[in-house]
Order: C-alpha cells, then structure tokens, then sequence
C-alpha cells in the first residue's frame, strides 16, 4: 500500500467548505435582489412618473421635428426658353443668275477674237467678229440704191408741179424709196451680225472654236455668266410646305469651302408638288459679291423652320416614375412636381412642355431626398440675361 506524501490534504477535507462557501455567496446574491425588488416596489409611482416624462418628452420632439422637418440642401437654376426650330437640309447644284451659250447668227470666218477666258464683260462689249466684207458691199450698194431712188423721187415731184408728171407716177417713185431704206436696213442688220456682242454683264467662258475657224449660227462659241449671284434648287417635303415663304433665309456650305458659311434668302418656290417623291422645288439665291462661287458647285442648303417656343431645363433636373416625366420646382421655400413632357434634347439641355415658366427655379442636384411641400435651402443662380 502506498504512503502519502508529506503536506497533502486528502480530498474528502476540501469539499464541504466549497460548497458552504457558494451557498453563502448565492444567499448574499438573493438578499440584495430581494432588497432591491423592494426599493422598486417601494418606489413604483416615482418611477413611474419619471418614464412617463422622458417618453412624453421623446414624443414631443418627434411631433416638433415633424410639423417643423429640416430643409433641404439642393443646387437649383432658372428654367430657360427656346424656340423648337426645324433644321432642313437639302443638296442642290449652284447657277449663274443667267449663264447663256452664245451662238453666231451668221456664216463665216472668225476674223477677231476680242476676249480672253475669265474676263468681265460689259453689255454690249465685242467678243468676235467674222469676216464681213460681203456684208460692207451690201451695205454700200443699199445706200447707194437709196440715194438714187431720192433723187428719182424729187424729179418726179418737181415734174408733178410742172403738170408734165402724174401723181401715180410720184406714188411709185416713193414706193421705190421705201424699198430701198428696207434693203439699206437689212444690209446694216447683216454687217451687225456679223459682230457678236455680250448681251449682259457677265464672265466669258473658254472659248469653243479658234481664231480662223469657219462657223455658222448653230456653233457654239463662248459661255457667259452673270454670277453676282448664284441660284440654288433644291427640294423641301411636303409637310415644310406651309411654312415656307418667299424672302426666308437659308444657309448653304460648298465642299470647295469647307469653312465658309453662304448666306441667302428663298426666291421661288414652286406651284406644285412632285406625286413621286412628294417634295416641292424651292429655288434660293445666295450673293456673290466676293465672286468666290462658281456655276456648278454643290451646295448643302440648311433651311430654319421656325417652331414653337418651349421652356428648357437641365438633363439633370428631369425624372421619370412609373413612367411619367417631372421636374422639382422651387417655389415659396418649399419643393413642388411639376409633371412636363420632353419635346427636345439639345446636348445637356431639353426642351419640355408643361406648366413650367422662364425663370422658374428648378432643382438640378439633390432631387432623390425631396418631397412635395419639403422646405429647401440654397443659393440663387444668376438672373437669366434679358434677350
């Protein structure tokens, strides 16, 4: 059997005095609950009316913070106005205000050549002759013709007051004066002819035919153009039609001149309406008084349609719900709806139609913490610029 050692307590020793001691531990534990129930039972109705106080106060403090709610920060700006413009563009060819091919009236060698390519010429100026010294004897034998058949006339006058010549005799001397002025006339007409001449103020082209060439009236000689300003046709749908009127400006740009903007006005605009491609012709004139536009340059013409005028907001300030559009409008302190319909966006600015004015102040930034009648804060934008 083996011995103990030296100093250890057997276990049986121990035992009791732990439990004696957490029993004494768990009655000094219910001895002060117990007394602390009584404080409380004691006290109940002050207690009672401590509570009541701080949860009347808590109740109070909701309802001020409810009849007076904090206001909220927001950025807002002034709802501007637009005029809702339509913008239709055309492709059309440019024309001289009048260009002509000029032809000779008469048969011959061209003789003179009075003019270069690109000269400005005056009306009347000379641009060819032709060979004309048939056309100078004709002449000279017409006018000859004329001042002998005179003065056959006159002596048959002079014979008539002498009584040895009749009056029938006279009547045919006259008749044959008549002739002749005729064929002097038609002999000068001839020679003329045999000059062409500008009919207008005008560019002269590149000539067709060369010095020496034999001609007749049905060769082309030479372009010119009266380019002060140039005539542009184009096409406009029908449904722009009512909205045109003569006088109406437009804008056209050249490829030749990409950074050049022509202006012009509408000058005709055509009687009907093509049944095909249900478009009317309007014809545009644009000046040329630094002569840089050529006949035959394409032109894309931008014609302004005047539309209705409409109020304009931020892209910021429209919101949609349950499919309905609608701003947030300042006014008097608080925060209104104001239902819109978008009519155009033009880049960060739209178009809207409803019940909103120029200069109305809009919410832009903020708008998710707002609610109808919410007092808002913030600071007034600029004053929209008077037009």
């Amino acid at each position: 059997m083996a011995r103990r050692r030296a100093g250890a307590k057997p276990k049986k020793d121990t035992e009791p005095a732990r439990r004696q001691l957490a029993g004494g531990v768990q009655l000094a534990l219910f001895i002060l609950l117990l007394g602390a129930a009584g404080a409380l039972w004691a006290g109940r109705d002050r207690v009672s009316t401590v509570l009541a106080g701080f949860i009347g106060a808590e109740q109070r403090g909701k309802q001020e913070d409810g009849n007076k709610p904090r206001a909220v920060p927001v950025v807002v700006a002034r709802a501007g106005e637009l005029t809702n413009d339509v913008i239709v563009g055309a492709v059309g060819t440019g024309r001289a205000r009048r260009s002509v091919m000029l032809y000779p009236k008469a048969t011959g060698e061209i003789r003179h050549f009075f003019v270069r390519a690109g000269e400005n010429l005056s009306k009347g100026q000379p641009i060819l002759r032709l060979d004309s010294r048939d056309a100078e004897l004709a002449v000279r034998v017409a006018r000859t013709r004329l001042i002998e058949t005179e003065r056959l006339m006159k002596r048959s006058e002079q014979l008539l007051k002498k009584r040895i010549n009749s009056q029938a005799n006279v009547d045919d001397a006259r008749n044959v004066v008549d002739r002749a002025e005729f064929e002097l006339l038609q002999s000068e007409e001839a020679l003329a002819d045999r000059e062409m001449k500008a009919p207008f103020d005008g560019f002269v082209g590149i000539a067709k035919v060369e010095l020496g060439d034999r001609v007749a009236p049905g060769t082309a000689i030479v372009t010119l153009d009266d380019r002060s300003e140039l005539i542009v046709e184009f096409e406009v749908a029908e449904q722009f039609l009512s909205q045109l009127t003569v006088g109406q400006k437009v804008t056209a740009q050249s490829p030749s001149f990409a950074n050049r903007t022509f202006e012009g006005v509408i000058e005709d605009i055509d009687s009907r309406i093509d049944p095909t491609s249900r478009t009317v012709i309007v014809r545009a004139n644009i000046p040329n008084k630094e002569d840089l536009l050529r006949p035959g340059l394409s032109f894309v013409v931008d014609l302004v349609i005047p539309g209705k005028i409409y109020p304009t907001v931020h892209e910021l300030a429209l919101q949609w719900r349950k499919g309905v559009s609608y701003v947030w409008r300042a006014r008097d302190g608080k925060a209104e709806t104001v239902v819109v319909r978008s009519v155009k966006r033009l880049n960060s600015i739209i178009l809207i139609e409803g019940d909103i004015a120029k200069g109305d102040l809009v919410v832009v930034e903020g708008v998710h913490r707002l609610r109808p009648g919410r007092p808002v804060r913030f600071s007034m934008p600029d004053p929209i610029p008077s037009s």
